[in-house]
């Protein structure tokens, strides 16, 4: 396996983890800070400990993704809002993190690189939170992340 080909499956993993990540935050209402220091320290060993399978995340990553998912927080809630606004009214980043959190942090996290990291291609982000998606859901879920982390790549960088 080539170093890029590692490169590009442990910030899968990283993206994997931050997804997991931002919804204990909300979950249990908790910092970025202490999310990433618990995940780094303890929560990312015991699940590759126990999928053996899993590959290791690139752990700089994973935390540029809860942090700043964290800190760019407005302009996220902001930019899903407007992703969204055909599927509901109102602030629909609030419902769905109100009724559906795993899926609120699957958009976070999605939202924070394609706002933030213009130097990976948006449908390589994409494609990665889909898989997320899957990994989780089974219904039309999927379809929302493909259809709302399109409308949000088209926002912040075209």
């Amino acid at each position: 396996m080539s170093s890029s080909e590692k490169k590009y499956i442990s910030m899968s993993s990283a993206r994997l983890f931050a997804v997991q990540a931002v919804y204990q935050m909300v979950e249990n209402e908790d910092n970025a800070a202490n999310v990433v220091h618990d995940f780094l320290n303890s929560r990312i060993e015991q699940a590759l400990h126990q999928e053996k399978d899993m590959a290791a995340p690139d752990k700089e990553y994973f935390s540029k993704i809860v942090t700043g998912a964290e800190s760019r927080q407005d302009d996220l809630v902001s930019i899903l809002d407007g992703a969204l606004k055909a599927v509901e009214e109102g602030s629909a980043i609030a419902k769905t993190k109100k009724r559906e959190p795993l899926l609120y942090a699957i958009f976070v996290c999605g939202a924070y690189e394609l706002l933030a990291h213009h130097e990976i291609e948006a449908p390589i982000i994409i494609n990665d939170y889909l898989n997320v998606g899957h990994a989780f859901f089974d219904g039309g879920e999927v379809k929302l992340i493909n259809g709302t982390l399109d409308k949000v790549s088209k926002s912040v960088r075209d």
